[in-house]
């Protein structure tokens, strides 16, 4: 991992994910997440090569991307872990969990997430404001939909890390699966940020930016752009498998991976979601089966 300057104590380390930091006084830093577990060792070394200390992960939600680290570096160093509230309610059991990441069966779920599970030190609270964290005052903007209790944090440099809020570069240029929760509080978190003044913008996956309003703009018509590609294929009504295999065909998202089967037909079916709460599509049963069709 390369350590990067942002703007002033504000950093970050270029891995599969860009993961800032803010340095303090001395040795020390608090990291805004922690990557996937499998970057532990090169997390490590890259910080204590440039003579740092993580004395607290600010984290912005409990995905294996970032938050695979937290519990690792909370026993190598002792870092305090800070999460939303509502995240870390979630990841406090296997049972929570489940209950909203339900793609996966209860024991697949424990292999691939179990290393997030456990309590936390502190969390972010439910309101937009300013928070102190190992004596970093951090600027917390709520944007839940890619999560429950997603957030986003504005550090003292005035840089806004957007986390998995939006997606840049060509990660965005290249997407073709929203990996949101919730599609319709995602939009209204794309919209908030919108409005959110900030020096710099730096988006996990993956770039710093000026052009915050601009970055979303372009993650709105990404979205719609998708959405239309799902609605072009339930001109008859479909099955939730025959729409999961027509849009794996259509963006060759085809995967022999039981993981990735499971992820993908959530994401399809929180999209199909969104557009039926938007009229844009409606569900019929047949012999007690649903069937989608575009309106």
């Amino acid at each position: 991992m390369e350590l990067k300057q942002i703007k002033g104590d504000t950093w970050c380390l270029e891995g599969a994910e860009l993961i800032p930091l803010v340095r303090l006084p001395g040795d020390k830093c608090v990291l805004l997440d922690s990557g996937h577990a499998f970057e532990g060792p090169a997390l490590t070394a890259a910080l204590e090569g440039a003579g740092l200390t993580p004395v607290g992960v600010f984290c912005s939600h409990a995905h294996v991307d970032h938050a695979g680290n937290n519990h690792y570096l909370r026993r190598r160093y002792g870092t305090r872990i800070c999460l939303p509230l509502w995240e870390a309610a979630l990841s406090a059991s296997l049972t929570m969990y489940k209950a909203v990441y339900n793609a996966f069966t209860p024991r697949s779920l424990e292999a691939r997430n179990g290393h997030l599970l456990g309590p936390v030190d502190e969390t972010a609270g439910t309101r937009d404001g300013t928070v102190e964290f190992c004596s970093v005052p951090l600027q917390v903007v709520h944007t839940p939909g890619h999560t429950p209790d997603h957030i986003c944090t504005i550090t003292p440099d005035g840089v806004l890390y957007v986390a998995d809020a939006l997606m840049a570069g060509e990660v965005l240029a290249g997407a073709r699966l929203p990996y949101h929760t919730l599609h319709e509080e995602a939009r209204r978190s794309m919209e908030k940020l919108r409005q959110t003044p900030c020096a710099l913008c730096a988006v996990a996956h993956q770039g710093v930016t000026e052009d915050l309003p601009g970055l979303v703009e372009a993650n709105l018509a990404a979205l719609d752009r998708l959405n239309e590609d799902l609605l072009s294929l339930a001109a008859e009504p479909v099955s939730m498998d025959q729409l999961c295999l027509a849009y794996y065909r259509k963006k060759q998202l085809l995967t022999t991976h039981v993981e990735k089967a499971a992820l993908y037909a959530r994401n399809i079916h929180a999209m199909s979601e969104y557009l039926v709460d938007m009229g844009r599509m409606e569900i019929q049963v047949r012999e007690g089966l649903r069937y989608f069709v575009r309106t």
